[in-house]
Parts: structure tokens; sequence; C-alpha cells
């Protein structure tokens, strides 16, 4: 970390933020931010699933992201992180600590901007990814039904409609295959683990894209 630092906050003014001042340890805190943006969204997908290798890559996965989270300078949501491997399964509490990252990666880039004058695009790729994110996490327990419950149906819906425009190629065959298989069916035929297989593969070519516009 450079030793150089900005103040900012973290869940208000009782908890300061020590940020990396300078183009350089901007750039290595986005790029952990978006190191911790893909894990988050796996360990998501993978706590959705009941199955042994699925628990044990998500276990694995955890071990691994621990010792980034504390190298992640936003104290609170490192706290957060721990409840979700305490409890992987936890859907909404994943949700809600992605929202927090994606605005500290905000905060990040917003503050790596006014040194340069450019202007940011990171972020909000980051916040459309997530919407993709979110789908596989939302699929992946979906998909554990015979018949799709109707509050995850009324989720991945919305999110189906919302990547459905301007979809790549690829993003296109994916979301019709869970149309069929998942969303507009009232028998499930896909996996767990074949939805988490089907959508990881989009979201790292983005998330790859993005680290080099880093570079």
């Amino acid at each position: 970390m450079n030793p150089a630092l900005a103040t900012a906050f973290d869940d208000g003014p009782s908890r300061q933020v020590r940020l990396p001042q300078g183009d350089t340890g901007l750039r290595l805190a986005l790029l952990l931010g978006l190191d911790l943006l893909q894990g988050l969204q796996q360990h998501r997908g993978l706590g959705g699933q009941v199955t042994r290798e699925a628990q044990q890559r998500c276990q694995a996965l955890g071990h691994a992201l621990d010792q980034r989270w504390r190298e992640w300078p936003y104290s609170a949501q490192c706290q957060a992180w721990g409840a979700l491997r305490r409890d992987p399964a936890d859907f909404d509490g994943h949700c809600r600590l992605l929202q927090d990252l994606l605005g500290a990666i905000q905060h990040l880039e917003l503050q790596r901007c006014a040194l340069s004058l450019a202007r940011p695009s990171i972020a909000a790729r980051c916040w459309e990814l997530e919407e993709l994110g979110r789908l596989r996490g939302l699929s992946v327990r979906a998909a554990a039904h015979r018949s799709c419950p109707l509050e995850m149906l009324i989720q991945l819906q919305y999110l189906h409609e919302r990547l459905l425009k301007h979809a790549p190629h690829s993003l296109h065959t994916a979301l019709e295959q869970l149309q069929r298989c998942l969303i507009g069916t009232t028998t499930v035929s896909i996996t767990p683990a074949q939805c988490y297989a089907l959508l990881t593969p989009l979201l790292d070519e983005r998330l790859d894209a993005i680290r080099r516009d880093l570079d």
C-alpha cells in the first residue's frame, strides 16, 4: 500500500478508510476490487449449491479470498465478508456486500480520474456486470427446485429482459437456454451446476476486459 494516504469514510463518519494516493496505488486498489468482485460473485454462486463438489469449491474459494479481503481498505466490508464465510448460502447478504463493494470501486475510480481528468467507465461496467452475476446466483438457487419459485421467477424475468437488450451472441445464447430450461417452463430441466457453468465464462470474459483497460 502506498504510504501516502487519503482519508475517506466507510459506512458513516465513525469508520475512516485510508486510501492510496497517486495513480499507481489507486490502480492497484481497483485491481484488488475487481478480484474481490469476481471472487464474491463466484462465492455467491457456489454457496447456492448443495453438492459436495460445490461446497468444497466454495470453501477453497473462501480461504483464497480471506487474504485478499485483509488487504482491502474498507474494514466494514471485510467484516461483512466474515459473516458470509460462515453462511455462504446467504444470497441477500452477498448482494448487499456486492453493492457496497461496487460503491467502493466507484469511489476509487473517481479518486483516480480526478488526478488524470479522465472520464470514469470502470465502475459503470462493474455495476452492469453485477446484473449478470445476480442472474447466475439466482439461477443456481432456482434450478434446485422442480419448478422455479414465483419470487425467484419474477427476479429472473426482470434480469433476463434487461440483459437481453443489446446482448452479444454468446450472452444471447445463454439467456435463451435459461429461458427454455428454467424461466419459461413449468418444469426445471437444468441443474444448478449447469447454470453456474453456463454463465461463469461470460462473467470472467467481461471482467478480464475491464482488467485489461486498467493495465
